[in-house]
């Protein structure tokens, strides 16, 4: 309709300067999540300008190891240092836990020593700890009779070592006892990788969802999933890297100003006599306002005309009728 492209025209003639224009001009033609991803785009532009964000990435992604992973003279990872370490930020993340989130028991710790956002290959360790007893389906099923599975949602992976450096051991502080460690090396899907990708971009592409299941007395085979989460990215890469919310980056951008108003950078400006941002709604409720009177207007003027015809007409037939003498 001529109307409406009309008022795509001036939105987006007036919203251009802010980026706005196209962004509402963007979501009535094409009714697609545009609008939302516009909106996060605009948002992502301000934020950066004023220094409160940065895509995180780990600090060493780029060479494939992570920051605190214990190297060789030779460059190569240093298995019993990364053992050592490995199982020290485990026992102090599930130390916390006084039982286990699934019947089986255990709890897992889920670290990457190496990853390449290049080229997508990474190895990844994971532990198995045991918390409290089994419960439920798994009561009674002896630990080391209990499988453990992967699989990602970007990702495919291939068991490098059978059982890591420090695999059972007896009891340590409290019941956080090792019970089996792993080492996978793996590949995120090619369709998956990106030229410049977040670390939580990364991160959901390497985790996994991890499955216990082993056979009871009575022959049935009975399987849980594990919460990664519990302990996961707590050494090697992402350990050092820290991922704001977007409550938080809102949060800086407000002490920032703050700052800003305190030291006279910033100057104060009174609250609502001022238009600060682009008055869209304004804009809108008004062409909507203009609408609904025209077309208002149209209808009273019609009835109006309805009713004149309606007396003149019926003014000749009382005339036509009358007897004349």
């Amino acid at each position: 309709m001529i109307w409406q492209r009309t008022f795509v025209a001036s939105l987006l003639a007036m919203g251009a300067q802010a980026g706005i224009g196209d962004m509402v001009a963007e979501g009535m033609m094409k009714g697609s999540p545009s609008v939302e991803r516009r909106l996060q785009e605009i948002a992502k532009a301000n934020i950066m300008a004023r220094g409160y964000m940065e895509i995180r990435q780990a600090p060493a992604l780029s060479t494939g190891i992570g920051s605190n992973t214990p190297l060789n003279s030779d460059g190569t990872i240093d298995m019993e240092a990364w053992n050592d370490a490995v199982n020290q930020a485990c026992r102090e993340s599930l130390s916390t836990l006084n039982v286990a989130s699934n019947p089986s028991g255990a709890c897992i710790c889920y670290n990457l020593p190496v990853l390449n956002n290049s080229t997508g290959t990474f190895e990844a360790d994971l532990r198995l700890f045991q918390i409290s007893e089994p419960t439920g389906d798994f009561q009674g099923i002896p630990q080391e009779k209990i499988n453990v599975s992967l699989s990602y949602n970007g990702a495919s992976v291939a068991m490098k070592n059978g059982v890591a450096p420090g695999g059972p051991e007896p009891a340590g502080e409290g019941n956080l006892r090792l019970l089996r460690s792993f080492l996978f090396v793996g590949q995120i899907n090619n369709d998956a990788m990106e030229d410049e990708m977040a670390m939580a971009q990364l991160q959901a592409l390497v985790m996994p969802i991890v499955t216990l299941s082993a056979t009871n007395g009575g022959g049935q085979t009975v399987s849980t999933n594990v919460s990664v989460n519990e302990a996961a990215f707590v050494s090697g890469v992402f350990s050092q890297s820290v991922v704001m919310s977007n409550f938080r980056l809102a949060e800086l951008a407000v002490e920032q100003e703050v700052d800003r108003l305190k030291n006279g950078t910033t100057a104060f400006v009174l609250p609502g006599v001022q238009l600060l941002i682009f008055p869209i709604g304004l804009i809108i409720t008004s062409i909507w306002l203009v609408i609904g009177v025209a077309a208002y207007g149209m209808g009273t003027y019609a009835r109006y005309n309805f009713r004149e015809s309606h007396r003149r007409m019926v003014a000749r037939t009382q005339k036509g009728t009358m007897a004349r003498f």
